[in-house]
């Protein structure tokens, strides 16, 4: 028999942890047992209805068929029916048949999704006996999402956070996680999986201890032989110490913090719309309306023929096709080497020194034509915040 113990905690993790649905509505509950109601926070109208059963039931024209064969059967929009007669065993066994994989694939079903015999999909029409980890394939997410549509919305600030680690060897390594923040909240993008990582986002104020939750414009990390610095910026900058994971009201210079803009970088206006710092020029490039302020970190100022415009400094490789102003953010990305302007849903990506090399004619920090953010970053998707509570 299906245990609730096992049937409650399973489907709850298939709820919250598939990135299925681009929205925040309820996919299913139980009818079965009382225990397995959905939580008062939950008000959206579920699209399915779930049973634990035994050969003929509830009046479906498919009767089970005992252990083995069949395990479950579900209907577009319509109910999910569990064999009762199987062993269905929690994600942490790995014995017995995983009621997560199925419960997975069969809301596949609900939300449209046909059996495919494409190696690695949850909509394989076979079982595949239980794996050290369960994760929805890349495809099976973007086949639903070609359906319902992808996570899209725009950032206040996106950026790579570089730390050194050593290898087995001793060796310095140097790794990055890429965050992306919007409103009070934050995601971790996994680049080697493409995707955020599973349970975000989470709230700016739990992860990052000492900054706004809200408003925050760009981060700047200054990177050189000398210097190692970290600076988020808002209607004020504060500076973030990674050892100690907070930011800080004081450094070792006795500097406080925060600080107004124009205390720490001269010439520079409040508040910005964003900044990224160019580590091979060893500038602050500071973004203003339709404006881009190059700031010189070794001198402290901002460059004599500064600011310009930005179609000046970073041209449309394609006429028009430009932000033109109040970009959203602009950051360096170690995954691409790239620099991306990020406005509303869109991206522009800079041309760097490799796409020179194979096309001379491309203008020095131009910009091509602007893309989906949605298609390059995967699942950065707001989440209701019932589920976060759950």
């Amino acid at each position: 028999m299906l245990a609730a113990s096992i049937f409650r905690p399973t489907l709850l993790l298939c709820w919250l942890a598939a990135p299925w649905s681009t929205q925040p509505e309820s996919l299913f509950h139980s009818r079965d047992r009382s225990d397995l109601e959905p939580s008062p926070l939950r008000q959206a109208k579920p699209i399915a209805d779930l049973h634990a059963a035994q050969g003929r039931h509830l009046g479906c024209p498919r009767a089970f068929d005992g252990s083995g064969q069949e395990f479950a059967h579900a209907w577009r929009l319509g109910d999910i029916h569990f064999d009762d007669d199987e062993h269905f065993t929690p994600p942490t066994s790995d014995m017995g048949i995983s009621l997560l994989k199925v419960a997975v694939h069969e809301i596949g079903h609900v939300l449209g999704l046909p059996h495919t015999y494409r190696t690695g999909s949850i909509m394989q029409p076979n079982y595949i006996p239980q794996e050290p980890a369960f994760e929805l394939d890349w495809s099976d997410r973007k086949a639903i999402q070609k359906l319902y549509g992808s996570c899209e919305g725009s950032f206040d600030t996106a950026f790579d956070w570089i730390r050194k680690e050593r290898n087995q060897y001793g060796e310095v390594m140097v790794r990055f996680s890429t965050y992306f923040f919007r409103n009070s909240w934050y995601w971790l993008y996994e680049n080697r999986n493409n995707r955020t990582r599973y349970g975000d986002p989470i709230e700016i104020l739990t992860g990052w201890h000492g900054i706004p939750t809200y408003n925050i414009d760009a981060f700047v990390h200054i990177w050189t032989w000398k210097r190692d610095e970290r600076y988020f910026f808002g209607n004020q900058y504060w500076r973030y110490d990674s050892d100690k994971d907070q930011a800080l009201t004081e450094d070792e210079q006795g500097k406080s913090y925060p600080k107004l803009i124009s205390e720490g970088f001269p010439g520079i206006p409040s508040p910005l719309d964003t900044a990224f710092y160019d580590r091979r020029q060893k500038l602050i490039y500071f973004f203003k309306e339709s404006l881009v302020f190059a700031f010189d970190v070794n001198r402290n100022r901002v460059l004599n023929s500064y600011p310009k415009k930005i179609t000046e400094v970073f041209p449309a490789i394609i006429p028009q096709n430009h932000p033109f102003r109040n970009i959203d953010s602009a950051y360096y990305s170690y995954a691409y080497n790239s620099i991306f302007f990020f406005k509303g849903n869109a991206y522009w990506k800079v041309v760097n020194d490799k796409d020179k090399q194979q096309n001379s004619w491309l203008p020095a920090n131009g910009l091509f034509p602007k893309k989906l953010i949605s298609e390059k970053w995967f699942d950065v998707c707001d989440v209701h915040i019932s589920t976060l509570n759950m």
